[in-house]
């Protein structure tokens, strides 16, 4: 009886740690970047735009009116701070478990999302 015992007590709590462990967010699905150039893709060149067009626009995320969300991404820094963060591309992705921006608006376009995973995994080259 005592070796039956000790395999149906491992088997136990084997079951009860796994359905105990912590829920994770779903990660969005990996972005290839093998077909983005890194020297084109910089914020100067490429992000920049992507941003000023879709985040840093009156009212949202610019540097004079952004008093209700509190992130300005006007500049070059704050834009990078903000992706160091972790919280921007479940955002734009709009992944369960994040705001998704922009706000009240469609998902960014794949190449744009692409274009600042890209940046972003590539050490953000300025």
């Amino acid at each position: 009886m005592k070796k039956l015992l000790w395999p149906v007590v491992m088997v136990s709590l084997i079951v009860l740690y796994s359905s105990c462990a912590k829920d994770v967010a779903e990660k969005p699905s990996a972005i290839d970047c093998s077909t983005i150039d890194p020297s084109i893709n910089t914020y100067t060149l490429n992000i920049k735009k992507i941003i000023d067009g879709n985040c840093a626009t009156v009212n949202c995320h610019d540097a004079v009116f952004h008093t209700a969300s509190g992130i300005s991404l006007a500049t070059y820094a704050e834009v990078k701070a903000e992706f160091e963060k972790g919280t921007v591309m479940g955002s734009v992705t709009h992944s369960p478990g994040f705001i998704a921006m922009p706000q009240n608006s469609p998902k960014l376009a794949d190449s744009l999302i692409t274009y600042m995973q890209c940046w972003a995994d590539n050490n953000y080259p300025q």
